[in-house]
């Protein structure tokens, strides 16, 4: 009786364990906010400018324990000015998790107090052509044509991930063809293979893949901009 008892103990604390892990591996947690899990971390993605009196500054708050929130400790170097444009995503509170992409040099992304944020309106359809045309992130590059059927789209991409060591170099790709849903554009069927969805949102494209689109570490998540 005493061991079935330890058995079944035992049972229930590797699927309590398991299903820990499990989470963990489909969620971050609430607070976080950063550049490879933002396109990953939200399904709902939009745009937005800072607004304030001039001269006012909108910092970006960290994700450590207890933040963000207006305490001194949280908050970042970083800060915009009114007019900046930022792509959002989750909410926590009364925070917003933004990434800001200045005409040169690396993204700045953290949460921004709702309260300094202005939405933008979208426009309703969304015209194919808004779609088209090549679109980077770093060394990963997105093409996108017209399809062969009416209203779809041709989708090819180049992935690529470099280790510490120069020949440690690992690449991946994206193919297919597919009709976008509103802003939306979905492609691959099979979750064993390459799945990946595209999200046009303004004037910034967001992707993000099931990381079975490469080689080991490869993969197309990032805010991609068109190239001029």
């Amino acid at each position: 009786m005493k061991r079935t008892l330890l058995s079944l103990t035992i049972l229930l604390l590797v699927v309590f364990v398991a299903g820990a892990r499990a989470q963990e591996a489909t969620s971050d947690p609430a607070n976080w906010c950063r550049n490879g899990a933002f396109t990953r971390d939200s399904k709902e993605f939009g745009l937005a400018r800072v607004q304030g009196e001039k001269g006012a500054r909108a910092y970006f708050y960290g994700e450590e324990e207890g933040c963000p929130s207006p305490a001194a400790r949280c908050r970042q170097k970083a800060y915009l000015i009114p007019g900046d444009e930022v792509l959002t995503s989750r909410t926590f509170g009364e925070w917003v998790c933004a990434w800001y992409q200045p005409a040169r040099g690396p993204e700045t992304v953290g949460w921004l107090p709702a309260n300094m944020l202005l939405r933008a309106e979208f426009v309703d359809p969304i015209p194919l052509a808004a779609w088209l045309g090549t679109w980077n992130f770093y060394r990963n590059e997105v093409r996108l044509k017209p399809g062969r059927r009416a209203g779809a789209l041709s989708v090819a991409g180049d992935a690529t991930w470099m280790g510490v060591n120069p020949e440690n170099v690992h690449v991946g790709e994206l193919s297919g063809e597919a009709e976008p849903s509103y802003n939306v554009l979905k492609l691959g069927a099979d979750p064993e293979d390459c799945q990946a969805t595209l999200r046009l949102v303004g004037s910034y494209l967001v992707v993000s893949d099931n990381k079975q689109c490469g080689g080991v570490n490869v993969t197309f998540d990032g805010v991609y901009r068109r190239k001029r």
